[in-house]
């Protein structure tokens, strides 16, 4: 028997009880389109969070307090130490802290960060009206602001803020500028930002000397590392304690997003798979009834000459052909579960073709497998008894 024979028979089995095959593969379905809505929901996470990094700067330097010092933490002393680097262009501190901005009867929850005048340059934020901070605000610890976006547009509903007075818990500050548009990073809007010169929120409002982290630009994406080898080592002659600071750059951001982005998938995908354990085992619970279902057919071809490979291989792709189908409507329930989360989560979603490759791969091996077993048995049929069957 020629082997087109072999498959066209093979999906003339599938196709003669449509419904019982499809719940057959509902297994197989489950665990190729539940894989493919994860993975796609990983995919869009690790995108985002990278274009996110990418967009702040990627020639990005960012230097914190250790978690091991005996110092309670980084001071504006250090500044000056970033800004002697020859591969440092530019040295912005970043003091943050929270609490309720208010004007007229508009109140916000929002968070104060405190920096200096070249923040816009470090971490590319533009200002759509008025100015950012001046280095006399910073020098004089004045109490001008720059408001996010849509900070400024729920305090000030439509009204013109430049020059009005923002309170701050108990003090107020003047609106110098509103900022565009920019986003969410690290869990936090920075469009609900309100700036402040660090100077001023160190020691007029929250009486801390310590800087939460310092931004420095690098010269060039290709200096990264040369640029970091270059901060540490200034700093360690400083400081003289290797704990007491750490330096990261946005590619090390990247790596850290990507591993945890990457392990939290395949945990939840290989969770998610199990599905398709269970689908292999209906496969083989269903081929094994439709064996005994066709005992007289087998012997009737075994008895005119059909062999036991023909036969093995006619049942073999009716598992095959089983578990494609089931693979191929689990991408397709895939692709639409992956829609759907993007559009009533709002969650960002990104189908990964690999998976696809994968899930199909997965449940043409799936059904092989478990259609093996199946598939001898009706290969070692003796002819004698299937004629006798009734």
């Amino acid at each position: 028997m020629r082997a087109t024979d072999n498959i066209r028979l093979a999906l003339a089995g599938v196709a003669s009880n449509p419904v019982r095959s499809i719940l057959t593969a509902l297994g197989v379905i489950i665990g190729v389109a539940a894989v493919i809505t994860v993975v796609s929901v990983g995919t869009g996470a690790k995108l985002m969070t990278t274009q996110e990094i990418q967009r702040l700067g990627s020639n990005l330097l960012t230097i914190t307090s250790g978690y091991r010092s005996a110092r309670a933490g980084l001071t504006e002393d250090v500044i000056p130490v970033i800004e002697s680097c020859s591969l440092i262009t530019e040295v912005a501190p970043q003091v943050t802290s929270s609490g309720t901005a208010s004007y007229g009867s508009q109140s916000l929850n929002t968070t104060i960060m405190g920096t200096s005048a070249n923040y816009p340059e470090v971490r590319n934020l533009k200002i759509a009206r008025g100015t950012f901070l001046a280095d006399s605000d910073i020098e004089e610890l004045t109490w001008s602001c720059v408001l996010g976006a849509d900070l400024a547009a729920e305090l000030f509903q439509g009204e013109d803020p430049l020059g009005k007075k923002v309170r701050l818990d108990r003090v107020k500050f003047t609106v110098v500028g509103v900022a565009e548009p920019m986003g969410d990073s690290a869990l936090v809007s920075m469009d609900n930002m309100m700036y402040v010169p660090y100077t001023t929120l160190q020691k007029r409002v929250t009486g801390s000397k310590y800087i939460g982290s310092i931004s420095a630009k690098v010269v060039g994406e290709e200096h990264m590392d040369a640029a970091r080898d270059q901060v540490y080592a200034a700093l360690l002659a400083e400081l003289q304690d290797e704990n007491a600071f750490r330096v990261t750059s946005q590619a090390d951001l990247l790596e850290i997003v990507s591993n945890v982005t990457g392990t939290l998938t395949l945990l939840l995908s290989s969770i998610a798979a199990v599905s398709l354990l269970v689908g292999g085992i209906g496969i083989m619970n269903i081929m094994l009834v439709s064996v005994t279902e066709r005992i007289r057919e087998i012997g009737i071809r075994k008895a005119i000459g059909a062999r036991d490979r023909e036969i093995l291989g006619q049942f073999m792709l009716e598992a095959a052909a089983l578990s494609l189908t089931g693979g191929a409507l689990g991408v397709l329930f895939g692709y639409l579960g992956s829609r759907a989360i993007n559009t009533s989560f709002g969650w960002p979603t990104a189908i990964d073709m690999r998976s696809v490759v994968i899930g199909l791969t997965v449940s043409l091996g799936i059904g092989l497998f478990f259609g093996s077993y199946p598939a001898w048995k009706a290969a070692r049929l003796d002819p004698i008894e299937g004629l006798r069957h009734e």
